[in-house]
């Protein structure tokens, strides 16, 4: 971060951190990141501003920070009903983070909390990363817990909604959901043009996973959502980054497959090129394809007098089967592009825009993303 990177040292930063940057920022402690996400789809829209920073502290460490907002605006999530109405729901999340080096290991930690009306969250993880081989190997090792407390706080009225925590509990105000997570993950630079990569990741969820507003079709009425309180994740991933250095374009594969103890399979395979275009300059075009089967216990309708089929029931599309398509187009540009002066000649402008084919009751989604990155020094 503090030097000004080569041609050949811009290669190995495409290779590793995928590409994203091909140019970097010079002379510069640390990095301040302002980013603004507009997510549309048929019933919902979400617009998120993001303030990121991370900055040297001390010789060997780096520390980082970041705040959002999610503001949603979406029909509601009763979606069984026929009078669904629209309603906007805001989300605020901060984080901080700290790494050490300590020679080969770098030890680090992060926190984050969010709130909204129905949902506050707490998250803690720590983490290892140990290079071999000149750095030419990395292994990385975390974990993290999250405390989570879940209400229906936004319904407005006389009388606020209880929940059932689990079958046993009897109603109360708010639930718990405490999540406990593990990953690991390895990087291996093959050659001066190729590194691949592997990386691993479990959670555990325990506590109340229904949504409180959420309705499904059972029989000829409505019945309110009930998920299991116990939920195992695990995802498991590899990458492949190639560097053609007569072109200056950088090849990305990828594949992801997730299973879970609700049944839920899914595979994710994605390709993306980075294309430089001169020092200053850079585009990126991705696809990326998903399918998954659905949880066990989903179903569109369920039967009245089945009681096998009703312990658990969900209208949650993300719990169904269904497919996806997403095409990805980027540009990257830095300030010396358009001749800014000083730091400004270190900044980095991102524009980003997405389409998603969703075979789902959602429908397709439009992404947008822009992004103002720019190095400081104090």
């Amino acid at each position: 971060m503090r030097l000004q990177l080569s041609r050949g040292a811009r290669r190995s930063n495409a290779l590793v951190l995928a590409g994203a940057l091909l140019a970097t920022t010079a002379h510069a402690d640390g990095t301040l990141a302002v980013r603004g996400v507009y997510y549309k789809e048929r019933a919902t829209r979400v617009v998120q501003p993001m303030l990121d920073a991370m900055f040297d502290a001390g010789l060997h460490g780096t520390a980082s920070g970041h705040f959002l907002v999610d503001a949603i605006t979406s029909a509601s999530a009763s979606s069984g009903a026929v009078d669904a109405q629209p309603f906007t729901e805001r989300r605020y999340e901060a984080g901080a983070g700290y790494a050490y080096e300590l020679g080969r290991l770098t030890l680090g930690g992060e926190l984050k909390y969010s709130t909204e009306s129905d949902y506050v969250s707490r998250y803690l993880g720590v983490r290892g990363q140990l290079d071999f081989n000149q750095k030419n190997t990395v292994i990385g090792l975390g974990a993290g817990v999250g405390v989570d407390t879940v209400s229906a706080a936004a319904i407005q009225g006389p009388v606020m909604l209880t929940l059932r925590c689990s079958a046993r509990d009897p109603a109360a105000r708010d639930c718990g959901l405490d999540t406990y997570a593990v990953y690991a993950s390895a990087s291996q630079i093959v050659s001066k043009d190729l590194v691949v990569g592997a990386s691993l990741d479990v959670a555990t969820l325990r506590g109340y996973q229904s949504n409180p507003y959420r309705q499904a079709i059972v029989g000829n009425g409505l019945v309110g959502e009930r998920h299991p309180t116990e939920r195992t994740r695990e995802a498991f991933a590899g990458s492949l980054r190639y560097y053609v250095a007569p072109s200056h374009t950088a090849l990305i594969a990828a594949y992801r497959y997730y299973r879970d103890t609700w049944d839920v399979h899914a595979h994710t395979p994605e390709a993306r090129v980075v294309q430089e275009l001169g020092a200053d300059l850079d585009v990126t075009l991705g696809y990326r394809y998903y399918t998954q089967d659905g949880a066990y216990f989903f179903r569109t309708r369920y039967p009245a007098d089945d009681a096998n089929l009703t312990q658990f029931v969900t209208d949650d599309v993300k719990l169904s089967s269904f497919t996806g398509h997403t095409f990805e187009a980027k540009l990257g540009v830095m300030g010396e592009q358009f001749a800014l002066p000083g730091l400004w000649a270190g900044a980095r402008f991102e524009g980003m825009f997405s389409y998603d084919i969703q075979n789902n009751r959602f429908g397709n989604a439009v992404i947008a993303h822009v992004a103002l990155t720019l190095p400081f020094a104090y």
